[in-house]
């Protein structure tokens, strides 16, 4: 039997398909012309969660959180310096030949840009089949059409008017359904979308997460979506982490998260959000620190620099990520909404 088991039935219903724990990715950088001086850069540090079959959960954090970096381990295009990713009870950094090659074809991303993501000398067809005939194995050209043109229709394209387009010819909208597309091609259990309307303008940017919504119900997929968006994450995501400078600072359902916050990470992001009543930030003294303000903390919380609740304690310890109340969790010595 194969050392990974990539099958759906392979586990029970109630394992985690994905589990991580204590996952940390570093590093190293150097600074300096003549006198070079090395420094190690956490981008990850100790991240423990675990992914449910068929959930939809959100990674949110602003730029230089380690939430991409995180994403790109889970795919195993980075290695990581300590801790383990577990998926459908193999460990991923383990698999090789065959077992590697059915990890790649489980898990599937969907990327950033859609305009730099797909090959501007691919038409829609060719940029489709390959991975049908690299990971499936399709060779039939008539199998290939048909499947092609299901792939398009899943994700709202109509089949006669796009296939043989070139990305140039395609609106950004359009791309990034060619982009799904392609990520669904395989058939994966696991979809890692990063970031998937970031480029897009505001109506594209509803129909995307509506399409991935929709999607993850009909094909019982397993979605982490990694944004900097808190309203994405409220629209189709039912559980929200969120991370802040490579730690996980508050985990649970995405409407306590929104309504009563525990950690003061999360409160400055609430508050900073516009609305039609919003002050000007800078009359709040908690609007003027910046992530920069903790880049280079050696010790204690990492969001102590900018926090007003911060105490002693505060900079001289890490707090652990626990249970606070309402089943939501935050690593924070003096939680608010308490």
């Amino acid at each position: 039997m194969s050392q990974v088991q990539l099958g759906r039935e392979a586990s029970a219903e109630r394992d985690p398909i994905l589990k991580v724990t204590d996952l940390s990715i570093h590093f190293k950088s150097q600074t300096g012309t003549f006198r070079k001086k090395e420094s190690t850069i956490r981008a990850v540090s100790e991240v423990s969660f675990s992914l449910s079959r068929s959930e939809l959960v959100a990674i949110v954090g602003e730029s230089g959180s380690g939430k991409t970096t995180l994403a790109r381990c889970i795919l195993g295009l980075v290695k990581p310096s300590s801790g383990s990713i577990i998926f459908n009870g193999s460990d991923i950094t383990k698999l090789k030949d065959k077992d590697l090659f059915n990890y790649r074809r489980a898990v599937q991303i969907i990327y950033q840009d859609p305009f730099e993501s797909l090959t501007p000398r691919l038409n829609v067809y060719d940029t489709l089949a390959i991975p049908l005939t690299e990971l499936l194995g399709m060779k039939k050209k008539e199998e290939l059409t048909e499947r092609i043109r299901t792939l398009l229709e899943e994700v709202g394209l109509d089949p006669s008017e796009v296939m043989y387009r070139f990305p140039h010819q395609l609106s950004g909208g359009q791309r990034q359904r060619v982009n799904i597309a392609r990520a669904l091609a395989p058939n994966p259990m696991l979809l890692v979308a990063d970031e998937p309307i970031t480029m897009l303008d505001a109506a594209q940017r509803m129909n995307i997460l509506y399409l991935l919504s929709e999607l993850q119900k009909k094909r019982n997929l397993t979605v982490l979506l990694i944004t900097h968006d808190l309203a994405s994450a409220r629209m189709i995501c039912k559980r929200t982490m969120v991370m802040y400078l490579g730690k996980l600072v508050e985990v649970g359902d995405t409407n306590v998260i929104l309504t009563k916050p525990k950690h003061p990470y999360v409160q400055l992001i609430l508050d900073a959000m516009p609305t039609l009543t919003s002050k000007n930030p800078y009359d709040s003294p908690q609007q003027l620190t910046w992530i920069e303000d903790s880049v280079h903390l050696r010790k204690g919380c990492v969001f102590q620099p900018r926090c007003k609740y911060s105490t002693e304690i505060c900079k001289e310890q890490m707090p652990p990520l626990t249970m606070k109340r309402d089943s939501d969790y935050a690593a924070c010595h003096n939680p608010i909404n308490m």
